[in-house]
């Protein structure tokens, strides 16, 4: 029977080397002659020293990833898990096959029942393997660091398995129910982290489809404008043919049909603003602008912004747009939009008075500050808005 356990100690050792050779793709064959020897040793010394449970299978452990990290040269918390489950895994084969033979036992052919145990679960240990190199090589979804508690929770839940279960099977084992009480405690402990913290997770997760579906709002809004804007472009262009047509074969005969067409093609013949390179904060403003001159509104505009989301941000322009909302008509004012920092200065001037001052009534949390003033014959009205930060800038 010693030489029998001896080779059923080969074959697990042989296999559990062959599956971190192949499953961590180690470079050279010395490093599967050490690996195999270091295994082997282990195994002798523990069952010198009676001691083939717990301490077995953290020998095993430390041996196999000393030789995974060694190879890879950084800790992936993928690598633990699998290598852990493995392991693991080598103490269910041996109490699937104390189930199935458990009556031979009580016969009192101890010898049948080590032959036939032994045999079946160093089976299912090659078989397991074999499927698992098969199925899991460079395919398998590891998880990584951000999952290192949930990993620490198993690999304790499957300590206490694994105990129980060699416990069952080796008469001579015995474990301490306070080990037991202890581990459960743990276990117990790391649960309820776990759900703190994979809730932390999920709350990350739903704000960044959150904000995945926002930019894909974004982006539809924004092709809906654009051909909108085609549109209105293409009718606008077709009109003023028409206009110089109907102008042309009215040979100046009407000199009110004459005067109606060039104010019209005057109103609506207007300059496209210079991108800033965000395209719903161009498209919508644009819009506005040619709105307000349809008003009778001149606006020549400068803008000083570099590409930043928050100017595509809808309630940063909706707020930009009521800003302008407050223009006297028939005046001939500048926009200029310029980027300090985390704020962003919205100026309107002109040289006649221009701004209802009176109506405007603003309600918005991203204006910081606003202020109209009058200076060498120029009026100007001033706002400035937040951008992520809440603090106030003291001088506008």
């Amino acid at each position: 029977m010693v030489a029998y356990s001896i080779f059923l100690n080969f074959v697990e050792i042989l296999t559990l080397t062959t599956f971190v050779y192949l499953y961590y793709s180690l470079s050279s064959r010395k490093q599967f002659c050490l690996l195999l020897t270091s295994l082997f040793l282990i195994c002798e010394l523990c069952d010198i020293f009676r001691e083939n449970g717990f301490m077995i299978l953290i020998g095993y452990f430390i041996a196999c990833y000393s030789f995974v990290l060694y190879e890879k040269r950084r800790i992936h918390f993928g690598d633990i898990f699998i290598l852990a489950g493995y392991l693991f895994s080598m103490f269910i084969y041996p109490y699937i096959s104390y189930c199935l033979y458990n009556k031979i036992l009580d016969t009192g052919y101890e010898t049948v029942y080590y032959i036939c145990a032994g045999i079946t679960s160093k089976l299912f240990l090659i078989l397991v393997t074999c499927w698992l190199l098969s199925h899991l090589k460079f395919t398998f979804p590891v998880p990584n660091k951000q999952y290192s508690l949930v990993i620490i929770t198993e690999v304790v839940i499957l300590s206490i398995f694994g105990m129980i279960s060699y416990d069952n099977v080796e008469v001579t084992a015995s474990y301490s129910p306070v080990i037991i009480c202890i581990l459960l405690l743990i276990t117990f402990i790391l649960i309820i982290i776990n759900g703190i913290y994979l809730n932390r997770i999920y709350a990350e997760k739903m704000q960044y489809e959150k904000q995945l579906q926002k930019e894909k709002y974004i982006k539809q809004s924004l092709r809906l404008i654009q051909n909108i804007s085609y549109d209105i472009d293409d009718k606008k262009h077709r009109i003023h043919w028409i206009l110089e047509h109907i102008k042309h074969l009215n040979n100046d005969t009407n000199t009110e049909i004459s005067k109606a067409i060039e104010q019209y093609q005057s109103k609506n013949t207007y300059q496209k603003l210079v991108a800033s390179k965000n395209p719903v904060f161009d498209i919508l403003i644009s819009v506005k602008i040619n709105r307000l001159q349809d008003d009778n509104i001149s606006i020549k505009s400068f803008f000083e912004i570099s590409q930043n989301e928050k100017y595509d941000d809808l309630d940063f322009i909706d707020v930009i747009s009521e800003i302008l909302d407050y223009v006297k008509r028939h005046n001939e004012i500048t926009l200029h939009i310029k980027g300090q920092g985390i704020y962003t200065l919205v100026e309107l001037y002109s040289e006649n008075d221009f701004y209802d001052y009176d109506r405007c009534k603003i309600e918005s949390d991203l204006i910081v500050k606003k202020k109209n003033i009058y200076k060498d014959g120029i009026y100007y009205m001033k706002f400035l808005l937040k951008g992520t930060n809440d603090d106030v800038r003291e001088n506008l």
